[in-house]
């Protein structure tokens, strides 16, 4: 087991660095990113990271994230009201998969649509499945194993790119004609997408294939851990009433009957619906953070040093049920059984207990939920 200090010295130390494993394990192994696009990745000396993620930041925040959050809203809303409206008169009802397969399907839909745009989805329907056969495959390619061995992972990668790729051409043809929305179009996507197609065509290495396996690693981003988690914060939701009945009572305080829709900007800061959120990810997701020792070697502790060119994993999974490092952090934390769900574990309350908040003070080393890149 590492400890909290273990995990916060390897996250914060130059030493160590994510960039190798997202290059060759991530871009190369499993989103098939050409070799001339990961080299160019190399000599860049980590610009390139630092632009892509200073640019997903500008359309993850402020007015740029409320435009996509109700892009995202309405399109989850029109497909799932599709899929359970009652059918015509005389006609059998839609065969509805098992309520996982449900969030599965529509959540990935709506993601996918609201970056990508409508007509990928609508031309390649496929997509949703392929998408999931690909990531449910991310251990065989991080092993580098062949395609005959894999054949269906392999197959379902080929039409993903192949079907990107096609898309990336018409975006790239319709943006020279600037015959598109800029904002959101049903050909070329979101304005995060036309902007980062045009950034990354601007790059050695990255013609319509290299673009492909970027944009093939975004849409995993999004949807591989976005998916359980919302089935399982919903999952917990349902099944306590009282929980049930403060999260409608959240959700309704903050809707806009006159847009049939929601202040999410307000919603995703209250305590109960993040701290929910953060408990969500700590028990039940399974993501790694990595990193690779780029020093000549790295001291773990006074007793233990890691040599140049080793990979990091830090297990989510046990970092997130360490009890001793958890009390030591926070006793109230664990009030209840880390290998239980508790929605107010990370909410606090003032002074004078009149009002809670959401806090994740303390909790560095020990919640390492948010993922395996570089930045939280």
């Amino acid at each position: 087991m590492a400890y909290p200090e273990h995990v916060k010295g390897v996250l914060r130390s130059t030493a160590l660095d994510p960039n190798p494993f997202i290059h060759d394990n991530i871009l190369g192994a499993l989103m098939g990113s050409p070799q001339e696009a990961i080299d160019h990745y190399k000599s860049d000396n980590g610009n390139i990271d630092h632009i892509q993620t200073t640019h997903i930041r500008q359309h993850t925040t402020g007015s740029s994230l409320v435009s996509l959050d109700k892009r995202l809203f309405q399109t989850l809303k029109r497909s799932v009201e599709q899929a359970i409206s009652p059918p015509p008169a005389g006609s059998e009802w839609t065969k509805i998969p098992d309520l996982y397969g449900f969030f599965e399907h529509h959540v990935t839909l709506a993601i996918a649509e609201t970056l990508l745009g409508s007509a990928i989805v609508e031309n390649y329907p496929g997509i949703i499945s392929d998408l999931w056969i690909h990531i449910e495959y991310t251990d065989h390619f991080f092993m580098g194993l062949p395609r005959f061995m894999i054949p269906k992972a392999y197959a379902a990668r080929d039409r993903l790119l192949e079907n990107i790729r096609i898309w990336s051409t018409k975006s790239q043809s319709l943006r020279q004609q600037n015959a598109v929305d800029t904002q959101w179009d049903a050909v070329a996507g979101s304005a995060l997408l036309q902007e980062r197609e045009k950034l990354y065509g601007d790059m050695p290495g990255h013609d319509e294939h290299g673009r492909a396996a970027q944009t093939l690693g975004l849409l995993y981003g999004g949807t591989s851990l976005t998916v359980p988690i919302t089935f399982w914060y919903f999952f917990e939701t349902v099944r306590n009433h009282t929980l049930h009945d403060r999260v409608l009572t959240e959700i309704n305080t903050h809707s806009l009957p006159e847009s049939s829709s929601y202040d999410f900007m307000k919603l995703t800061a209250r305590p109960l619906l993040r701290s929910m959120h953060a408990e969500t990810t700590r028990y039940y997701s399974s993501n790694l953070s990595v990193r690779e020792v780029v020093a000549p070697e790295y001291a773990l502790d006074a007793k233990y040093t890691i040599k140049k060119g080793t990979t990091v994993f830090i297990p989510n999974k046990y970092a997130g049920q360490f009890t001793a490092a958890w009390a030591q952090a926070k006793p109230q934390a664990v009030t209840k059984p880390l290998d239980t769900f508790w929605a107010e574990r990370f909410m606090v309350s003032d002074q004078d207990g009149k009002r809670e908040r959401f806090s994740d003070v303390g909790f560095s080393g020990n919640w390492t939920s948010f993922g395996g890149g570089e930045h939280k």
